[in-house]
């Protein structure tokens, strides 16, 4: 392409969409719940699909117990002149930006597939916060006519569909081009003062950028420091590497980002690298109240006095060639009905097998487990969750909300308490080893596993995954909750002060010294949802055996985690597989 003026370079440089750049796809979507690989046609009908709005949830608009598979059709038009951009003319190629899918998704433009994000079961992995941006050659586009894009999504549990995020599509500019990529080996190195860190720069553009490179580290709660810019030269389909050295100011857990900025444009690293710091010195102080340890016993001293009522409902169509099964229903504290679903191992019955008790993420709901482990499972709903909304009910998804004026009638004395029943279930089965109880969870999940371990000394195991409900005080200086705002500002006697005096009953930070069997945790280093510093500040303080697996992901853990946690239980309790 022959450049005739100088800000006609910086144009293309910066990639800049002036008005009519870009194509509108926010509205006239179509949806479907199902899947059928027939929709991902351009001629398939969908005239009598329902409409739905993209940017929140499916749940929110008459899908509320949609997980699984369902469909987004759209039909819109591509105007002919995104051709003469001058990006376009270089790229020849469009950008779909769709915002952020919960859980996977998969794209087609006119029955050709231009992208997927996150895996599909059954390796399931997803994706939920990570942006859609797929790019479209130009050969796709049916230029000034009806195109069609077709979104398949799956979503694992609570909010699903293409949930955040104005569609739209868009030239591609130069710095579309311009990608930074982390060495797959050893992005951060480590030495006793500072931290190395790694990266490429990949110039796909046909144009020599004349830059500077910047590596910037931050930590949970937005403290950065950064190196000296230094000025590089990306020659056009280079590769070059490029290294920066800090030294972060305290121990925590960190991400590093790289900048490119030219005369015009500027790109970041594909995503921040995180890592830890020191983790094993990150510590905070205990938020306990006098009354914390009186409270908790008479909590449970009141739990005590509630008769549980056992009810087993055999659901032999759930039957496995290893596992009866039945759903439970028990009375908690304050008399409410909790239920959950426990699978008996039902080969070799003269001998008392360990059991795991399952528990729940924020307002998920558990189902039966796929597997032939010579083990029982409970896989526990408690108060509000999933089976468990006859007392309670589950809408609005606001559980940590509830109560929180008090300490007493709290949302969580009542959850931690649920859990605690649940043990009590377990250990009146004559076929559950009461020394051989294990709890896991992930999330919420994770929080409740630990408190449970904590509040009840039958656990013998305890395996949080990615555990919120962690130190609160620093979780609160390193995310941003609205909703938490929202109910300050609705009354005056409410304040930070006030709500965290509440937490602090709850807070595992301050529950956690009083575990003393085996803790397995599993963490992802990119999570900001629980941030690892809340959870390494609580797993710090475990006095007992312990181990920690960190793995770069967000808020989850890979497959390959959830395969070290059964054999690291089967293993204690000496489970053959």
């Amino acid at each position: 392409m022959n450049i005739s003026s100088s800000a006609a370079m910086l144009a293309l440089l910066a990639g800049t969409l002036h008005a009519g750049d870009s194509v509108d796809l926010s509205s006239g979507w179509r949806f479907r719940a199902g899947d059928d690989a027939a929709w991902s046609a351009a001629e398939f009908d969908d005239s009598e699909w329902a409409a739905i709005e993209v940017g929140k949830n499916w749940e929110e608009q008459g899908y509320a117990e949609l997980d699984g598979y369902a469909w987004y059709r759209l039909r819109v038009s591509i105007p002919g002149d995104l051709r003469e951009h001058d990006d376009f003319n270089l790229t020849q190629t469009l950008i779909m930006e769709l915002g952020q899918i919960d859980d996977v998704d998969e794209t087609w433009l006119n029955g050709e597939r231009i992208g997927g994000t996150g895996v599909f079961p059954p390796e399931y992995a997803t994706e939920w916060r990570r942006e859609r941006a797929y790019p479209v050659a130009a050969n796709l586009v049916r230029w000034g006519e009806e195109n069609v894009i077709a979104v398949r999504v799956y979503d694992g549990t609570n909010g699903g569909g293409m949930w955040k995020g104005e569609p739209r599509l868009r030239v591609e500019g130069i710095a579309d081009l311009v990608r930074i990529s982390w060495d797959e080996v050893d992005a951060v190195l480590m030495t006793d003062e500072s931290v190395r860190v790694l990266a490429t720069v990949h110039n796909s553009s046909p144009i020599k950028l004349s830059g500077a490179v910047l590596f910037t580290v931050e930590n949970d709660e937005g403290e950065t420091s950064s190196t000296p810019e230094s000025e590089r030269m990306f020659m056009p389909g280079a590769q070059l590497p490029v290294t920066g050295e800090l030294t972060p100011p305290a121990p925590g857990f960190y991400r590093v980002t790289c900048t490119v900025r030219w005369d015009g444009g500027e790109v970041r690293s594909e995503h921040d690298k995180a890592f830890p710091y020191r983790a094993v010195a990150i510590e905070s102080k205990l938020t306990r109240e006098s009354d914390f340890d009186e409270f908790w016993d008479h909590t449970l001293a009141e739990l005590a006095q509630v008769a549980p009522e056992f009810e087993l409902e055999r659901r032999s169509e759930l039957d496995t060639p290893t596992h009866r099964v039945y759903l439970v229903t028990m009375r908690s504290l304050g008399n409410l009905r909790v239920r959950g679903w426990y699978q008996e191992y039902r080969l070799e019955p003269s001998r008392p097998k360990p059991a795991v008790l399952r528990v729940p993420g924020y307002g998920g709901a558990m189902h039966p487990m796929d597997d032939d482990s010579a083990v029982n499972y409970f896989s526990f709903d408690p108060r509000g969750h999933g089976h468990s909304t006859d007392d309670m009910p589950g809408q609005p998804v606001d559980y940590w909300l509830r109560g929180l004026d008090d300490k007493e009638g709290y949302f969580y004395q009542g959850a931690y308490a649920d859990c605690v029943r649940a043990v009590d279930f377990l250990a009146s089965r004559p076929e559950v080893d009461v020394n051989r109880i294990a709890i896991t969870g992930g999330s919420q999940g994770g929080g409740l596993s630990f408190a449970t371990a904590a509040l009840d000394s039958r656990i013998a195991l305890c395996a949080p995954d990615i555990p919120w409900l962690c130190d609160w005080r620093r979780y609160f200086s390193s995310t941003t909750w609205p909703d938490i705002e929202s109910w300050i500002a609705a009354k005056p006697e409410r304040t930070w002060e006030s709500m965290h005096k509440t937490l602090s009953y709850f807070d595992v930070l301050n529950l956690v010294d009083r575990i003393e069997c085996p803790v397995f945790v599993g963490l992802g280093l990119e999570d900001d949802v629980c941030p690892p510093a809340t959870i390494y500040a609580v797993y710090n303080r475990l006095a007992g055996t312990k181990q920690v697996h960190t793995y770069h992901s967000e808020h989850w853990v890979p497959g390959e985690h959830q395969k070290l946690k059964r054999e690291w239980i089967a293993k204690q309790f000496s489970v053959m597989r």
